[in-house]
């Protein structure tokens, strides 16, 4: 049994390593011309040139600077410090883009890096007070537009997408800076998300909430967007542990819980989630997975979850996406980004393929079962 664990070990370890490596100087599609002659067209489909490589300051790269300090934490070093202070350099240089919730995620990482203090206050004051308010003072979810320069309002929406991208940015430096507003906000942010996405009867998440029609939109159940949820929870569970009332903290949990219990059930036969969870017509997705798979994974890791239960489901998610990376280390099938469709339909047309995001959430995964094996 050690002799096969072993194995099993430096397979991830060779894997995690040339995606890491592919994250870092991750490629164009191959047909990209054939998406970027689509015009907005395009964008119904999930592509946007920003997303893919570490190239631009969105949240893609976000999530890819998230993903290598988590390995980094992994091994107790610093060894892409050096990276996360060239990279930000670069981005300053080159003109960073227009505030807004998804450009919200690098700091995220990049917070931790000494120097950026008054950088990341000033952020998130403008996060505070000028973020555009949802009814009930949501953060609505305002992304890039056409350019960096230009914001998507998306008026009246809060999505799922925004407790991963801003509300642990908020509990993050709420409690680096011990500012209490700015804890008590990302908790109020977090409830209010659960009230409007949140499914009693499925205990899956809808993608968003739109506020001036009352509605969930298609009332789709987004796979990377309940892996946001997934994911994020048991971080910010982490973060806000000794500021969090305790009936607040027990009832974050069981939300947790009980997603997580309905996610077992809609895992597929390959053992990935479809991008529709509740349709199998709908392609199985590989960042998605990661990103739940990752998220059990830390919940049994921290004693949030049953390990009996819930071990066996993330190393069938595990075997398959280990068979989705190529030998140059880029993770194959992942869905492009997807802005919330207006039918359930839109979200079975969103491309496949290579992101920075995509990289990132195996990265995650891999790095999290480390501790396991």
């Amino acid at each position: 049994m050690k002799g096969r664990l072993s194995l099993y070990k430096l397979s991830i370890l060779q894997k995690l390593e040339v995606v890491t490596d592919q994250l870092i100087d991750l490629k164009r599609p191959e047909n990209e011309n054939d998406y970027r002659l689509m015009g907005k067209e395009g964008e119904k489909v999930g592509y946007f040139a920003r997303d893919f490589g570490m190239g631009e300051w969105d949240w893609p790269q976000g999530v890819g600077l998230f993903g290598l300090d988590k390995l980094q934490h992994y091994y107790n070093d610093k060894r892409y410090e050096e990276y996360f202070i060239k990279w930000m350099n670069k981005q300053v240089e080159n003109g960073l883009p227009t505030r807004n919730i998804n450009t919200t995620v690098p700091l995220l990482t990049l917070m931790d890096i000494e120097g950026n203090e008054d950088f990341c206050k000033e952020w998130m004051t403008w996060l505070i007070n000028e973020l555009p308010r949802t009814e009930e003072k949501g953060f609505q979810h305002v992304t890039t537009g056409e350019n960096k320069t230009e914001v998507k309002l998306n008026e009246g929406e809060i999505w799922l997408d925004t407790i991963f991208m801003t509300v642990l940015f908020s509990a993050k430096m709420g409690v680096k800076h011990d500012e209490k507003k700015w804890r008590d906000e990302s908790i109020y942010q977090l409830l209010t998300h659960i009230k409007y996405l949140y499914d009693k009867k499925t205990n899956l998440f809808y993608h968003g909430w739109n506020y001036n029609n009352r509605d969930n939109f298609s009332e789709a159940f987004w796979c990377r967007g309940n892996s946001w949820f997934t994911l994020g929870l048991p971080e910010y569970l982490i973060i806000m542990k000794d500021y969090l009332d305790k009936g607040v903290y027990d009832y974050l949990l069981s939300t947790y819980q009980a997603q997580v219990n309905a996610l077992i059930d809609y895992q597929a036969s390959n053992g990935l989630w479809h991008t529709l969870l509740d349709d199998k017509d709908s392609y199985t997705e590989v960042s998605g997975t990661a990103a739940i798979t990752a998220g059990i994974l830390k919940g049994i890791r921290l004693g949030f979850l049953s390990k009996e239960k819930n071990f066996p489901v993330c190393l069938r998610a595990i075997d398959t996406i280990l068979q989705k990376i190529s030998n140059d280390g880029t993770v194959q099938g992942v869905s492009g980004g997807t802005p919330i469709g207006e039918k359930k339909e839109d979200y079975k047309n969103i491309i496949i393929a290579p992101m920075a995001y995509g990289q990132a959430l195996t990265m995650i995964l891999l790095t999290e079962s480390l501790y396991h094996i």
